[in-house]
Parts: structure tokens; sequence; C-alpha cells
């Protein structure tokens, strides 16, 4: 039933951008390193599917959550502190969501000054050693946010990405890498032999002008991922308010935001945030009572 719960989920608005970011990646990797030849490019189709499926496993979220530097909270005084809270929310997203949501949570650390949380895979939830120092009803607004991502099914998507990405990025560092040697070796023989190698010239372009291509590729696929990553973490502060900590979000995020408008429409394009000021003003349409002054 879960699975069918994942499903249901993943065909929603705010997550055509990662659908789609997922599809041009998933084909320009089947068509690219396939050449076009169709039993070359099933083989490569199959090792992609793998792939992912691997990620959606229990091993795919431990090793995304250690490349993340999430470790396993092994500190007493720390358990004692956010346990007792992770739980109490956890217990607010299960009555509200049911099945959608997972009914154990996994809680890792990240020792990092800043306090902040994420939420990943299926049923893990990291904390920063910073987030501690705030009080608890900051806390529960920042773990319900991260309740909201889970309940929506936002990190299974993280992981199906992960997945597909890590053999796709070791691709395009190998293509990279490639063309890096070509275009030195090029360069190497046009200054050995004092003349102008037309032919090498060409090769050297070439190989330049698709590494040029490859990352405007992935650029452009980027900003996909990134429109709905800002569209899923508007979701997941609605969810915090559907359960009843709207203004601890609010109140934290007051706190730990930077409150700064990115400096340039790319900058903004490519965030995976929206703007602090931005998601607090959404809290208080939906009717959350916050006010700094």
């Amino acid at each position: 039933m879960y699975f069918f719960e994942v499903i249901k989920s993943l065909f929603r608005w705010s997550n055509i951008g990662s659908i789609l970011f997922f599809a041009l990646n998933a084909a320009f990797m089947v068509i690219f390193l396939g050449s076009g030849d169709p039993q070359r490019m099933i083989i490569v189709g199959i090792i992609y599917v793998f792939s992912v499926a691997v990620a959606l496993s229990p091993l795919g979220e431990w090793v995304l959550a250690l490349f993340a530097g999430a470790r396993k909270m092994k500190r007493l005084d720390m358990r004692e502190k956010i346990t007792p809270i992770v739980e109490r929310v956890h217990g607010r997203a299960v009555e509200k969501s049911g099945r959608a949501m997972p009914h154990v949570v996994i809680l890792k650390v990240m020792h990092d000054p800043e306090p902040n949380a994420y939420a990943i895979g299926r049923r893990t939830v990291c904390v920063t050693e910073g987030l501690l120092d705030l009080s608890d009803d900051m806390i529960e607004g920042i773990i319900a946010h991260e309740m909201g991502h889970l309940a929506k099914h936002h990190t299974v998507i993280q992981l199906m990405i992960g997945g597909g990405n890590f053999f796709i990025t070791a691709f395009l560092l190998i293509l990279k890498a490639i063309c890096y040697i070509k275009g030195a070796i090029a360069a190497l023989s046009i200054a050995k032999k004092g003349t102008d190698d037309i032919a090498g010239f060409i090769f050297n372009l070439i190989d330049v002008f698709t590494a040029i291509l490859v990352w405007l590729w992935t650029k452009f696929c980027m900003l996909f991922l990134m429109w709905s990553s800002r569209k899923n973490e508007y979701e997941a502060d609605k969810y915090a308010y559907e359960i009843g900590y709207g203004w601890n979000l609010a109140a934290a995020l007051d706190l730990i935001g930077n409150g700064k408008h990115s400096s340039s429409f790319l900058k903004a394009l490519y965030s995976t945030h929206p703007e602090t000021h931005d998601r607090i003003a959404k809290l208080q349409e939906l009717g959350v009572k916050y006010s700094r002054y």
C-alpha cells in the first residue's frame, strides 16, 4: 500500500520539474551513451533502472545519508533533547497522513554548528548539532517541515534522482576527462610539430564543444529540478502548519533565515529554497498569527 501512496504522490504539480529532470537525464544518458545502437541503449537503460532501484532500497538511503555527513546520534544528552520532540511531531504526522507517513523515523546527526535539518529517503531525518541550541518550540517547527517532506514523498524523488545521477555524473566526469586529455594531446602535438595541425585543431574544438554542450544541458535540466525543490519547500511548510506547527516554523525561519533576496535572477532560479520572507508570508496567508514586531 505504501508503494501505491508513493506513486500517487509523485505525479503532483510541484513534482513536475523533478520528473522532467529525471526523464531528461535518463534520456540523455540512454541515447548518448547508447550511441544510437538499440541493443546498447537497452543495456544502458537496464543499468540506469538498476541504479535507481538500488537508490530506493534501504542501502541507497543509508549511502545518501552517509554522503550528506549524517551519522548515528551517540551522545545521550543529544538524544534526550531531540528524541521526544521528533516522536511528538511524528505522532501528529502519522495521525494526519496515515499510510503516507512512515511509522518509524530514523534520526541522525550532522556535526554542523548551523541550525538545520534534512529529510533523506523514505524515513530518515538528519538534524545538525546547531539545531539543538534552539528552543523546543522552534525545533518542533523545523521537524514538522521535514515530516512534510517525508509525508509528501519529496525525498523519494531525491533518492531516484540521486541513484540515476550517480551513474550519469560518473559518465559525465569521464567524458569531461577524456575531452581534456584529448585536448591536451592535440595541443602538445601542435606545439611539437611547430605547424598548424588542422585536423588536430578541429578534433580539439569538437571535444571542447561537446564538453560545453554537456555543461549547458546539465544547467538546463537543473532549472526544472530547482523549480520543483522550491515548490516542495512551500508544500512542506504548509504541512507543518496543518499539523499545528505553523507558528513554530515561522519563528524558526525568522531566526535562522538570512532574509536576503538573491542578488541576481539566475541565482534565484538555481536556488533550492524560496526566500525566507516569502515562506513566512505564505505561512501568514495560511493563518499563522506570527509577528516579529
